[in-house]
């Protein structure tokens, strides 16, 4: 039989690619389960779209316009628009129909982003890639819905 394609979020596949330069690796249980069923392509978005790791800090502040601003004020929606779309390249290219993406991301989040104030207050709401992805028929899950998938 053969496995279908999942994507996985770079920092979820233990990747230094957070904006603090870090990682959100799932526990290794989880993911050699994701290995064992699953062809798994891990990416970030972010990185992809030109970001640095590590970066500052960024939240949407906008929906419409849509606009994600940095800390220090500086707009990125660019970058995170370009790493929504090849990240929905990537999984047109390699038949890719479900995707783990990171919760609370700006890019990723598939439930709850930050509220564009930099206090750490969470709002309903969705990440630009997870967004895109939604709008193109993939299905988008979180760090917290891996066993659904298993």
């Amino acid at each position: 039989m053969q496995k279908e394609n999942l994507l996985i979020s770079s920092c979820l596949y233990g990747e230094y690619v957070r904006y603090d330069g870090d990682h959100n690796k799932i526990r290794n249980d989880l993911l050699d389960k994701l290995k064992m069923k699953y062809n798994l392509f891990h990416y970030c978005p972010e990185v992809a779209g030109g970001l640095s790791t590590p970066r500052v800090p960024c939240e949407i502040v906008s929906i419409n316009p849509f606009k994600i601003v940095d800390k220090n004020g500086i707009e990125t929606t660019k970058e995170f628009l370009e790493g929504a779309r090849k990240t929905l390249e990537l999984c047109i290219k390699n038949n890719i129909t479900k995707v783990i993406l990171k919760s609370n991301s700006p890019s990723c989040s598939s439930s709850f982003i930050y509220d564009g104030s930099f206090s750490g207050t969470k709002v309903t709401g969705v990440g630009a890639t997870a967004q895109l992805l939604y709008d193109n028929n993939i299905e988008v899950f979180d760090e917290h819905e891996i066993e659904k998938l298993l």
